[in-house]
């Protein structure tokens, strides 16, 4: 779509400079549709890598002018890591997270806590240089007593913002062209129209600069999510010595007011349910008296 749109305005650029009167631009020539398509379409310069920084700490500042053969070490990765840590204390691990993570040029994102004293849990997100990554990862292994889980990943985003540099300076070149186009106009229809590609031309060069600054910021600055939790108490292995009477009467005690809580709650139960239980009873007893007194009288007959 957006080659597309290259196109009519190159087109249109084309019809201003043949209303103009066809005269040649002291700048460079317009080209034609098929010159336009191509340069939407060609393939990326050698040199063009060498726009990225460099995030291997041995390449340092001279991987911008390294050549073609070394464009494959220029790499632009989005790092992040997850890891679960059992700490002794909550609270003094995520202060020492706060203040390596700003030793180390970074900063903490987000903190959520949960729970209070030796219950507490917490969950900390920080950014770090790219190059302090792996040394940001030792040190929180270093405050656990045990690392439970540990997820460490990476994006290569080095493809895409090669491409988006490659856009760019196309729609650079268009909007010099359409600027040029826009001095010479002499119809107020004709300045409009390009004017028009000009707007459209700019919010696609702002849009595209947005991502490859958020991609640079993201490349350079990992993320890090720490999940702390405390080290579970240890259960007493040492058996309870001694004859201990008053403990014994405590639970005797304890079950008998059990039991009495029990009866109690059956003699409720029992005088709620009494219209229900009692009539059946009294047909019980009525109908066996009765059943008595037959046997009775007949060995009588």
């Amino acid at each position: 779509m957006q080659a597309m749109k290259i196109l009519a305005a190159a087109m249109l650029a084309a019809m201003l400079l043949a209303a103009c009167g066809g005269a040649q631009s002291a700048s460079a020539p317009m080209p034609s549709e098929p010159e336009m398509a191509m340069a939407t379409a060609a393939p990326i310069a050698a040199g063009a890598p060498a726009a990225l920084e460099s995030y291997d700490s041995a390449a340092g500042g001279a991987a911008q002018s390294a050549p073609a053969s070394q464009a494959a070490a220029q790499r632009m990765v989005i790092k992040t890591a997850s890891i679960s840590l059992q700490v002794a204390k909550v609270p003094d691990a995520e202060a020492s997270i706060r203040a390596r993570a700003e030793q180390l040029g970074g900063y903490v994102v987000s903190v959520q806590t949960n729970g209070s004293g030796d219950r507490q849990t917490s969950t900390i997100t920080f950014r770090v240089p790219s190059d302090s990554f792996g040394a940001a990862l030792a040190d929180l292994e270093g405050l656990a007593s045990k690392v439970l889980s540990r997820s460490v990943g990476g994006d290569d985003v080095t493809a895409e913002f090669v491409d988006l540099d490659s856009r760019l300076r196309n729609l650079e070149a268009t909007r010099t062209r359409l600027l040029d186009l826009l001095a010479k106009a002499t119809k107020v229809e004709d300045a409009l129209q390009v004017n028009n590609a000009l707007t459209d031309i700019q919010g696609q060069i702002e849009q595209i600069q947005g991502r490859m600054k958020y991609l640079k910021d993201s490349a350079a600055m990992a993320t890090i999510t720490a999940d702390l939790q405390p080290v579970p108490p240890q259960p007493s292995i040492i058996p309870e010595s001694g004859w201990q009477p008053l403990r014994v009467a405590r639970q005797a005690l304890g079950d008998l007011l059990e039991f009495g809580q029990g009866l109690a709650e059956l003699g409720i139960v029992l005088l709620i349910w009494s219209p229900v239980w009692l009539p059946l009873l009294l047909l019980g007893r009525w109908g066996w008296r009765r059943a008595t007194r037959g046997r009775r009288k007949a060995p009588a007959a």
